[in-house]
Formats: C-alpha cells, structure tokens, sequence
C-alpha cells in the first residue's frame, strides 16, 4: 500500500535552482540529506513508494529530473517535457525540494550537494548498461554518502508507454511484440560486446557536407530568384569519414583507407583516437557537396558541387594497389562513385581473399554510371531501393533473393526503403522491419548508418533476424541530426534499443 500523498496548498515542495542547491549543504549540516535522481516521466505507484521510503531515512528529500536532452530512451521519450515532470513532482508530500538537472549524469549534482543517502530503486545495478551509475557510485563515495536500494515493487514509465500509450504505429507496435519473446537486447548486448576488440578496415571516397542556413527573405526584384540572408554555416565530414567516425564507436579499432588533405582529414577525426588513417593520395581533391537550408522549415533549397569526379594518376593508382594488398581484417567498402574504386584499384580490392561489405551509392552526379554489378565478389551488400533497380534495370524486387542466387553465391543482402522499413536476406530466407523514428531532420548519412551497423552485427553473428532492426534503429538515430554532425554512441544505441523493447 502505497502512502504518499499529493499536496495541498501551501505544502508544496521547492523548485531550486543551481546556485540554491549549492548552499543547501551549508546551511543544513546537521540534516540527513537524501537525494533521488532520475527521469521520472510517467510517474506511476513504484515511484510513490520510492520517494516515501527515502523520505522514511532522510531529513531532507531532494529529487532531481534529468533534463529532456539528456534522456536518449527510445522514440517519443520522455513524454512528458522537463518542466511538466518537474512541476508535477512538487506536489508529492514526500519530496522537499526538486532540481532541474542539465547534465549526462549525476555526478556533478552529487559533488556539489554532497548528500547523506543516494536512493535508486533495487533493479538499478542489473540495469546500469551505460556505466553512469559506476560513475555517480564512485563520487559519491569520495564524498562520504552511502547508496541505499529501496526496496519498493519494480515498475517502469517506458513499459507503460510502450503498452498503454502505444506511440507508434500498429505494424512497428506488432514487430516489437512478436521480437521482444525471445529476448533480443540480451542477443544484441552480446553482439556488441564481441565487437569490442575487434578491427575493421575501410575504404571509400570521403565527402565534405557544407550545410549553409538561410532565413527567406522572398523574390530578387529584378529576377526570379530566390534572396535569402544566411544565419549559420555548418562544415561536416561525410562519405567514409562518417562510416569510419560510427564504426569508431563499436569497435577497437579502424583501419581508414581513404585520400585528400592529411592535416584537414585528422582534423575531422581528432576525436576518434581508434582510427587510424591511411591516405592514398594526400593531393587529391575532397568533393565538397554545399546545401542551402531554410531555416525556418528546414527545407534544402539547393545542392552544389564542386566537382564531380576525382581522376588518379597511373602512379598513384599503383601505389593505393600496394596498400590494399596489406589489407588482412574485414572491409567495408563505401563505393560513392567519386573516381577511387575503379579499374586497377577495383581489382585489387576483388582480389583480397577476406569478408567484404558492399555499399555502392547512386546519386544525382553518377545517376546510372555506379552500380554493384561492377564487383564480382562480396560477402554482404546495402543498397536502397532505387540502387537495387538501377542495377537490376527492374523496378519489381520482390524476387530480389532469387535474382541474386544468395544460398549459392553464399552472400546476403538489405534492400532500405527509407519511410516503408527495410528487408534483410540471406539464404532462401528473409526478415521485414519497420521504421521506429518518422519524423527525421534530415536523412542525410542514414543508409550510410545503416550499412556500417547491419555489417558489423553481421561479422558478430547476430541472429539475422534480428540485422534489419539494429540496422533500422540506428539509421533512424541518425536521422536526427543534420548530416552526420552528431555520430550515436554505443551506450545511447543500447537504451534506445531497451527502450523499445520494453514491453
């Protein structure tokens, strides 16, 4: 039976700010502080009970919601924004003040509070995938406080909205029932953590994405053009400097074959220590791709290139052959139709005796001139539905398994259809899976995102039923952002993944 009451009138709990949790300490020494930390989205009778049983321990009962930025749950989350989550918890008679919390974790708040007694329910450590708990556990030790367990009866706000709420669509909602029985975020972990000291090599054409934002200011008065004033100027790496950066984040290390400026491609990877580059052609051009943007709708007016096809000397292509011979661990190759994987080179990548992932991309500069067909021998192909019909010279693919022969040619492939899901094959079998994100930024680098994570699973042996939906889930991440400026972590692909799961 839970005991805690909702308050009335004057008896409401305090919201505080930063600079009054700060002197909280030091004006109530000889108080026994408690603080509960968390999202606290649906609040539901477990978290009634939790708060009251802390209550029980302490003097004082801080709790503290973990700002909407920082929740990375699964789509939808949290459903409630920060201010209504913080507002309703002012009314709960077992809570003293409350805090807004604008950071990862709470190690910074518990350094700075220094309280007593940190409470967390009793299912926190088995569930702790991302570490932060280690973390807050380890300042909060250094500052003399204790970590205490409650003992109150498990629950949870993502189950809830998961089967009460049912933010997506019925055949999203029905694929993750019919996954969840067989308890694939223990099989995908599992994949996961196989892959941490593994090494991948890759090679591609890297692409700069120049994102220019523009504010509309209507019509030229002398020609029918567009006049728009900028706002804001974005410089992002893209092509396989986007692939390298996201296999960066699952694995021990990556291997980057790859050409232009040495001093500006290290410069975009300074953060990723585990790549190592290896530049083919340090003089070549980098195609830059510059898109204009309406601000206000984030709409792309315009897409300019500056050129639309690189050309390498009979030296060099002899040299990059030389380096591809060296090549000993799984490639991913990320064909983007920008004069690199072609003719001697294309050879030399055919003749290496190891795993190969394919990605070959059409796009409006090498519309019908860059298709699959041109390589002979591969482990696992990506491509989008136009790719596929390009190559194929059929728009119907749904033989596309019998086309390809994959139980004899020992291969298999994905066919992504942005909105309508994606299809995963192999041998005389095949696995459908819807979107789980809809609403996009922009989906720039989302196919991109799907290849590098569907490659890597597979080289994990994940249950291949399960390729389409880590592949879909991350691509669908991705698409949150504009390009590929911000690159999903492990530890945030797994709560999403939780997250949906949690049924």
């Amino acid at each position: 039976m839970v005991h805690c009451h909702l308050k009335s009138g004057g008896l409401m709990a305090k919201l505080i700010s930063k600079i009054e949790l700060k002197k909280i300490r030091k004006n109530l020494k000889n108080k026994k502080i408690g603080l509960c930390h968390g999202a606290f989205d649906v609040l539901h009778n477990g978290h009634l009970a939790h708060f009251q049983e802390s209550r029980n321990q302490v003097d004082i009962l801080i709790v503290s919601v973990t700002a909407d930025q920082f929740i990375f749950k699964g789509p939808f989350q949290p459903y409630n924004n920060e201010i209504s989550r913080t507002k309703f918890l002012l009314h709960i008679n077992s809570i003293d003040y409350v805090y807004l919390d604008r950071n990862l974790t709470a190690e910074k708040l518990i350094n700075e509070l220094k309280p007593d007694i940190y409470f967390k329910g009793k299912d926190y450590l088995e569930k702790d995938i991302t570490g932060n708990f280690k973390k807050e556990l380890s300042i909060l030790k250094k500052n003399n406080g204790k970590i205490v367990l409650t003992k109150t009866a498990i629950s949870s706000s993502t189950k809830i909205i998961n089967n009460f709420y049912k933010p997506l669509k019925d055949n999203a909602e029905t694929y993750l029932n019919r996954i969840s029985k067989n308890d694939p975020f223990y099989k995908i972990n599992k994949a996961l953590k196989k892959l941490e000291n593994s090494t991948f090599s890759i090679i591609g054409d890297p692409i700069i994405d120049k994102y220019i934002h523009c504010e509309m200011s209507g019509l030229t008065t002398k020609d029918p053009a567009v006049s728009t004033i900028i706002n804001d100027i974005q410089i992002i790496p893209g092509g396989v400097l986007a692939i390298a950066k996201i296999l960066s984040k699952f694995l021990k290390k990556v291997n980057l074959y790859t050409y232009g400026n040495d001093k500006n491609i290290r410069k975009y990877l300074s953060k990723e220590k585990n790549i190592n580059v290896i530049n083919l052609d340090k003089d070549q051009e980098i195609q830059t791709k510059t898109r204009y943007i309406n601000s206000t709708r984030y709409e792309k007016l315009l897409q300019v290139t500056n050129f639309k096809k690189n050309v390498f000397s009979k030296n060099i292509i002899n040299k990059i052959s030389k380096k591809i011979k060296n090549i000993k661990t799984n490639l991913l190759i990320c064909d983007f139709g920008n004069g690199l994987i072609e003719n001697e080179i294309l050879k030399s990548i055919e003749r290496l005796k190891i795993n190969k992932f394919l990605n070959v991309q059409t796009n409006s500069i090498n519309y019908g001139h860059n298709l699959y067909t041109k390589y002979k021998k591969f482990n696992y192909l990506s491509l989008d539905e136009k790719e596929w019909q390009l190559a194929l010279g059929k728009n119907d693919l749904s033989n596309l398994g019998k086309t390809l022969n994959l139980k004899k040619n020992k291969i298999s492939c994905s066919l992504t259809k942005g909105k309508k899901g994606s299809v995963y094959l192999w041998k005389n079998k095949s696995e459908t899976c819807p979107v789980f994100i809809e609403k996009t930024i922009d989906t720039t680098g989302c196919g991109d995102a799907y290849f590098a994570l569907t490659s890597i699973m597979l080289e994990a042996k994940l249950d291949r039923h399960l390729i389409p939906f880590v592949g879909n889930v991350y691509a669908g991440m991705h698409s949150q952002f504009f390009g590929n400026k911000e690159i999903v972590n492990k530890v945030n692909f797994l709560k999403y993944i939780k997250s949906l799961l949690n049924r």
